[in-house]
């Protein structure tokens, strides 16, 4: 009977080792065999120096089995304490699971590495430490740029900024591979793993921003908003003759590392998705519209009176500084005194074919297209929308919104000599070893004025700042600047909100040969309202910073005469 045994257990096993071994095997893989996504390494965000703004460093994160968590209340204790979690969730956590019988239960994913190498040490039965596939963004500036640059979510992908507008460029393709696990999904140790499709790590982003000038505008800004308790504000550096943004600065801001503790309006991006009323800063397009007609000129002069009924509205001046004798003044006296009148003036000398032309060549309500996400195009009617008293308020930048991306877009023409130049943020796109994949250039719209009209403005321009409403708070000791003041009411529902303004100023330095836009806007500040009292100054900050780290040493004695 042994031998009888014996013998068909030989069979057996010869049958199950040698005939059936292969086709068992294969089965026995497919059953602890799992097919995984191998994450790509998402690329890094640099600034116009190959500075390192955003970049993926090795993520971990703590889990625990339950089951093998003796003392919930005790691990909870030390979890709750390194981790800054609450005791009652941690410890809700852990004896669930413990009911449940689990085996795996996230405690806390992408931690800061010394925290995980703390965890480590300490040994708490039952907890553990992972290194995970996606890593953890990092940002070595916090705050700076943040409404630009955007954050991802807890895999890594990209929510708002920049980060969401190329996301698919900066994740890369995710690769396959099967992978030995157990019951649980976890790869078995020392199991065998085959790579089906191989990751590829994203690309990486080469920014126009320039850091140091990033950080003195949001520095400037966020005094200046304080200093006049002010709701937010804006600020936009660029070269006007490329259109490469140098800062863009927002206030409020936030960390990107812990955006979910800030609310949604400290993360907008409001100089690319807050339109706005841009009051007397929009004089200048209708400036130009009256000399691209040719029925104004420069030396043309106007009737100088602080009031004019038009339909059903009375216009006035901001302080109505006219002498009431009355009077003529020219094109440049409106603009560099920003009289309100003057500017309904010429607009109902223009005529609405010839000013909402001029508004539509300049891009105004159409986007910019600087590559930044939810970019609002602005609302400019349609003339078959204007009422009676439109052009005339639209003359002096009421009754159309815009953004501040787009101003400083249309008064970058002018500085130019009358190209419309598209903004950008991108300098170059990279491979992963940081080969140039993609170089970004300036791009030219269109002529949207004539040369000669172009001048004439920065003249008028250069007034505003020697002997108008920019004297003397825009000017920059050592340097010739130009520039025009803002202030407007704020609308909120179509109804202008008592009490509330806008103050801007938008300019460039230096006057003779602008190197530098500066755009500042700022939303809602007391004590003051005038473009000439809240912004200009952050200008003239701005604009001095910026030549200093351009290497431009201020002149003695800046010339007051306007700029040919």
């Amino acid at each position: 009977m042994l031998c009888v045994i014996a013998a068909f257990l030989a069979y057996r096993l010869y049958e199950v080792q040698v005939v059936e071994g292969p086709s068992l095997s294969r089965q026995a893989l497919e059953q602890r065999s799992e097919t995984v996504e191998t994450f790509a390494r998402r690329g890094a965000i640099y600034d116009a120096d190959h500075q390192v703004l955003v970049r993926s460093l090795p993520s971990e994160s703590i889990y625990a089995d339950p089951n093998d968590v003796v003392d919930p209340v005790s691990a909870g204790r030390k979890l709750a304490a390194a981790l800054s979690l609450k005791l009652e969730d941690v410890v809700a956590v852990l004896e669930e699971g413990k009911r449940e019988h689990r085996k795996f239960t996230w405690i806390e994913r992408k931690v800061p590495h010394e925290i995980a190498d703390r965890l480590r040490k300490g040994s708490i039965d039952g907890v553990s430490v992972v290194q995970e596939e996606t890593g953890v963004r990092y940002y070595p500036s916090a705050k700076l740029a943040s409404t630009v640059l955007g954050f991802v979510g807890i895999d890594e992908n990209g929510l708002d900024g920049l980060e969401y507008q190329f996301d698919s460029l900066l994740r890369g393709t995710p690769g396959r591979s099967t992978i030995e696990a157990d019951e649980f999904g976890r790869a078995i140790p020392f199991g065998e793993t085959n790579v089906i499709e191989v990751a590829h790590p994203g690309r990486n982003l080469e920014l126009t921003l320039d850091s140091y000038l990033e950080f003195e505008t949001e520095r400037a800004l966020r005094a200046q908003v304080k200093k006049f308790h002010a709701a937010s504000g804006s600020a936009i550096v660029m070269d006007p003759y490329t259109g490469a943004v140098l800062a863009l600065a927002n206030v409020p801001d936030y960390d990107p590392h812990v955006f979910s503790k800030y609310s949604q309006d400290s993360r907008r991006d409001r100089a690319v998705m807050d339109a706005y009323e841009p009051g007397s800063t929009f004089k200048l397009i209708t400036a130009a519209a009256a000399l691209e007609s040719g029925r104004l000129t420069v030396g043309s002069r106007m009737p100088a009176r602080n009031e004019l009924r038009v339909a059903d509205r009375t216009i006035h001046n901001a302080d109505d500084d006219l002498p009431a004798s009355g009077g003529s003044e020219t094109l440049e006296d409106i603009i560099a005194y920003s009289h309100n009148v003057g500017a309904a003036e010429i607009g109902l000398k223009i005529g609405k074919p010839t000013l909402f032309s001029m508004i539509r060549n300049f891009g105004f309500g159409d986007a910019a297209e600087i590559g930044l996400p939810g970019e609002n195009p602005g609302i400019v009617p349609s003339l078959a929308d204007w009422s009676g008293s439109s052009l005339a308020t639209i003359s002096f930048g009421q009754g159309i919104s815009t953004t501040p991306v787009a101003m400083i877009r249309a008064y970058a023409a002018v500085a130019n000599g009358g190209m419309l130049i598209r903004p950008r943020i991108l300098q170059a796109i990279d491979d992963a070893d940081g080969r140039v994949i993609y170089r970004y250039g300036t791009e030219v719209e269109h002529r949207v004025i004539s040369e000669r009209t172009a001048a004439t403005l920065r003249n008028i321009l250069r007034a505003v700042v020697v002997r108008g409403t920019g004297n003397p708070t825009a000017q920059v000791a050592g340097y010739t600047t130009a520039g025009k003041t803002g202030t407007a009411q704020v609308v909120e529902n179509g109804i202008y909100e008592p009490g509330a303004y806008i103050a801007s100023f938008i300019g460039y330095v230096p006057a003779d040969r602008p190197r530098y836009m500066i755009l500042v806007k700022i939303d809602r500040p007391r004590g003051a309202i005038y473009g000439s009292v809240v912004a200009a100054p952050v200008f003239a900050q701005v604009a001095k910073i910026a030549m200093l780290h351009a290497g431009i040493m201020p002149r003695s004695s800046a010339p007051a005469r306007a700029a040919k």
